[in-house]
């Protein structure tokens, strides 16, 4: 007999599982529009030009590449180049000194110990996240806060039902929550939807954030895939830090380097200022340090092939130029497949369940996921008669499964989901 007898199975994780179904289905036509990774033109994983001319230069200078253990907080030269990359080169909060950064295990990681920090250190804070927003933020926040009690908020970001922003709703919630509370936001490319603020409704968040005194804390994991520029992906941050406002930035890898299965990123806090030079450094040198700690006591040190395919990128002008266009690669053929699904259904006369009846919502969008608005029993349909995968929230879509060779299967089958389970308006 053992202790562990009777202990209950996790519930599946939504999105894993769909790639474990997919994976299963026999289907030579199936499309998995349910995985979070870029994809090829051909359907493939796409490792980077620019990551394999950086594994070069790595594998033939392994005495300066070792395998020896990390700072505590990661190399310093990774952290100068993940921070160069959020707030640029020569950003005045750098100068300042007013940064504090710290490797951590990509996306997740980097949420986790800044959830740590908050949780630590602004003991007395509400926290509100977007309501919809990535599954994880949830289980994050649980995870760390689970057991003191403390329960996590939420304001709106779509308007219920619908597919557009709800700014007087969120502005609403920001000038009513206790002063120093803390409000999570998606630095671009908003997951799930794909719908983001446009740079006037940014302004108006930024100036009611600061002038109520709470803190922000970025979810930036797509920086490059939501307009291709990693300068305007930024904008919101910078924006946020030059104003003064106390920042948090969970910055992944993952998707713009596609260095997935490495799991590298950084956290990064950025203080309003303590005072001269010397005491904003003081004071960034001790949050690093703190971070550094919560790392140590979590996962004691991050892995180093990630962040030294990163630094090698973005400290040689060469292989950054080429980075650059790697990145411009790919959400151009992101914003290609908008754009032919959109013609596709289009052209097919098939309603959609856009503000306008159609599916303008598509190409309006941006980065990697979409809401496309269908409905769950039209997502069960397209997985059970299409072999076509995708989220039930929201019909949430990654536009990396659609590819020239199956797009027009995927704007049939959607159409004859459609046909079956007309669209409730």
């Amino acid at each position: 007999m053992t202790v562990f007898a009777g202990y209950p199975p996790a519930v599946p994780d939504p999105i894993l599982n769909l790639n474990a179904l997919f994976a299963a289905d026999s289907n030579p036509k199936k499309v998995n529009l349910g995985v979070g990774a870029y994809r090829d033109e051909t359907g493939k994983p796409w490792i980077l030009p620019s990551v394999r001319e950086a594994e070069k230069v790595i594998s033939a200078d392994l005495t300066t590449f070792n395998k020896e253990y990390p700072p505590m907080a990661g190399f310093p030269k990774f952290l100068e180049a993940a921070q160069r990359l959020m707030f640029g080169a020569d950003s005045p909060v750098l100068q300042q000194g007013r940064v504090a950064s710290c490797q951590a295990i990509s996306g997740s990681g980097s949420l986790y110990i800044g959830f740590q920090l908050i949780h630590h250190w602004l003991k007395s804070a509400d926290v509100y996240l977007p309501a919809p927003t990535w599954p994880n933020h949830y289980s994050l926040f649980n995870n760390v806060f689970g057991d003191s009690g403390r329960k996590y908020k939420e304001y709106p970001y779509l308007r219920a039902g619908s597919l557009e922003i709800d700014l007087e709703g969120a502005l609403q919630v920001i000038t009513k929550a206790p002063r120093g509370s803390v409000f999570l936001f998606h630095a671009c490319a908003h997951n799930p939807s794909g719908i983001d603020y446009t740079v006037a409704q940014w302004d108006k968040i930024r100036d009611a954030i600061k002038a109520h005194g709470h803190v922000v804390f970025f979810d930036s994991a797509y920086q490059g895939f939501a307009t291709g520029s990693f300068e305007d992906d930024a904008r919101a941050v910078r924006d946020f830090v030059a104003a003064g406002v106390d920042v948090l930035v969970a910055q992944s890898f993952s998707k713009n380097f596609g260095l997935y299965g490495e799991r590298v990123g950084c956290i990064h806090v950025v203080h309003g200022g303590a005072g001269s030079e010397a005491e904003n450094k003081q004071l960034s040198a001790a949050l690093t340090s703190g971070l550094a700690s919560l790392v140590r006591a979590t996962w004691s040190l991050s892995a180093i092939h990630g962040a030294y395919i990163v630094q090698t990128i973005v400290h040689d002008p060469h292989l950054l130029k080429m980075f650059y266009a790697d990145v411009a690669t790919m959400s151009g053929r992101i914003r290609t497949m908008r754009q032919r699904l959109h013609a596709a259904l289009s052209e097919r006369r098939v309603p959609g369940p856009g503000p306008s009846g159609g599916w303008d919502h598509l190409v309006s969008a941006i980065g990697m996921f979409t809401y496309t608005g269908l409905a769950p029993e039209h997502v069960d349909y397209l997985r059970e008669k299409w072999s076509i995968y995708m989220v039930k929230s929201g019909g949430r879509m990654s536009m990396c499964g659609l590819t020239d060779a199956n797009i027009d299967y995927v704007a049939e089958a959607i159409a004859d989901a459609i046909a079956k389970f007309p669209l409730k308006k």
